[in-house]
């Protein structure tokens, strides 16, 4: 999570999110442990999803981790390490969900797919603007929530 810090080219008309199962409080204390390291303030909202609204509308709960432990700590809607590029029209334009959670979504991966759907946004001259490929999310209001942001973190 702390390398999204270097995803964005300056000027890019993008927002990060980055999305946590974590109660408000933790999800500070991260925000704090990843500034900590010396490499700049984290620009991007660390949002908190305890309740697991957010995984479960995007269908990237863990349910194989429900119920199982890790030390003291009950792990219940362990989100599968995702991110999703939402284009300004609020459609799923790209998203990679990886099934084990040491493997995450490479900044390249990222960068790639924002340069994708920035050269598609782009109209050619003369031409009226198309709308962008993907899915409409509206389960649980989402939709409206994310739309005319370009990148969502789980």
């Amino acid at each position: 999570m702390s390398g999204l810090r270097t995803l964005l080219k300056p000027k890019e008309n993008v927002t990060i999110y980055a999305i946590s199962i974590d109660d408000h409080e933790k999800t500070r204390e991260l925000k704090g442990k990843i500034e900590s390291d010396g490499k700049g303030v984290v620009k991007f909202a660390l949002l908190s999803d305890p309740d697991h609204r957010v995984i479960e509308s995007y269908g990237v709960r863990a349910h194989e981790y429900d119920g199982k432990a890790y030390g003291d700590i009950k792990l219940e809607g362990i989100p599968k390490a995702s991110v999703f590029v939402i284009d300004l029209e609020g459609r799923v334009a790209w998203a990679k969900i990886e099934e084990n959670y040491k493997t995450r979504p490479t900044n390249a991966d990222i960068r790639a797919a924002l340069d994708s759907i920035n050269q598609k946004a782009r109209p050619a001259r003369g031409r009226r603007k198309g709308r962008a490929p993907g899915k409409v999310i509206r389960r649980g209001g989402v939709s409206q929530s994310l739309k005319g942001r370009a990148a969502v973190g789980l």
